[in-house]
């Protein structure tokens, strides 16, 4: 899901964007299926969010979703790989009231755990905004909340190279974790 596939005769295997995400949320979702949460989850694996988003698009232009019933997206989105070790959680700007839930994540996850990325260019100047960058923006153009989780750009960044091979292990499964974490 969510990668760009073959490209003019080139495979695209989009190993971090985003093998990785759809290979955490099975994970997540194996975890909760054998630990109920006291809450209602909902795992969705959506594709086309490189062509528009469509995917998490249909999710509400289906009716399968009504926002007033979501208390919160959780989308991951690259998380295999960061020379620097740090995970991004997106949305606190937009979401004050997810800041004081997310920040024992900074001491507790064997990852960076960093906030930001989320504020206006008028605000912080050159710093990219992953507001909109991935299917959370579906969600929050709907009026809910939202955590993005996620790496910064690397060299493979829709690439052919984008493989497996180059995924740390460790630190995924060490971004797991965290997740995992987040959610509990």
């Amino acid at each position: 899901y969510d990668h760009l596939g073959v490209h003019k005769g080139r495979m695209y295997p989009g190993s971090d964007d985003n093998a990785s995400g759809v290979a955490a949320l099975l994970a997540l979702a194996t975890y909760f299926q054998a630990h109920p949460p006291r809450h209602t989850l909902i795992f969705a694996a959506v594709d086309h969010e490189e062509q528009g988003m469509r995917g998490s698009q249909q999710l509400f232009d289906g009716k399968l979703l009504i926002p007033q019933q979501l208390a919160l997206n959780v989308n991951l989105d690259m998380l295999s790989r960061d020379s620097k070790a740090r995970l991004f959680a997106v949305g606190t700007y937009q979401h004050p009231a997810l800041l004081p839930l997310l920040q024992p994540l900074q001491q507790d996850s064997l990852v960076a755990v960093k906030f930001g990325h989320d504020r206006p260019a008028s605000l912080v100047g050159q710093t990219q905004d992953w507001s909109s960058a991935s299917d959370h923006a579906v969600f929050a153009r709907q009026g809910v909340p939202f955590v993005y989780f996620g790496v910064p750009d690397h060299p493979d960044y829709h690439q052919p190279t984008d493989t497996f091979e180059r995924a740390d292990l460790d630190f995924y499964h060490k971004v797991s974790e965290t997740i995992l974490s987040a959610l509990l």
